[in-house]
């Protein structure tokens, strides 16, 4: 085949390049289609650049449940001694696994909130609250229960 008739078939596609093995006068042996001299090989598509990244708009933030910039006021990250207490306190109202939990949600809620009066910036006054009031209510309660049961 004429080598412009081949680069011919090359261009509307009809032969395949990567799969086509062809041979000329003075190879030694077959070699793919591409590597043959002269021949034209069809220019690929390049695909379309991605589209830069762009910062979140005020529309994408009024639309999140919690905007990502007040998530870190509601956790205190900072302050894990708040947060266990708050979880602690929590937990500790049910009934009898709160016998067990009310005094560590009590005591980490004092150091929560010590931590929050030396560190501002740590957050997390709340939380200690929750577990320190949580955590009296609940030891209170299972000691009333406790007393009535043995008289």
């Amino acid at each position: 085949m004429p080598l412009e008739a081949l680069n011919a078939s090359v261009a509307q596609g009809e032969v395949p390049v990567d799969s086509t093995l062809a041979w000329y006068e003075g190879c030694p042996d077959w070699i793919p289609l591409s590597q043959v001299p002269g021949i034209i090989l069809p220019v690929t598509p390049q695909p379309p650049p991605l589209p830069a990244a762009t910062p979140p708009t005020d529309a994408d933030v009024r639309n999140e449940p919690v905007p990502r910039a007040q998530l870190h006021a509601v956790i205190p990250y900072k302050n894990p001694l708040a947060l266990v207490a708050y979880y602690l306190g929590i937990f500790s109202l049910i009934p009898v696994l709160g016998a067990v939990l009310s005094l560590p949600a009590l005591v980490l809620g004092v150091l929560g909130l010590r931590r929050f009066r030396r560190h501002p910036e740590a957050k997390g006054s709340v939380h200690a609250w929750v577990g320190i009031v949580a955590g009296s209510l609940s030891a209170l309660i299972h000691a009333v229960l406790l007393i009535r049961s043995l008289i």
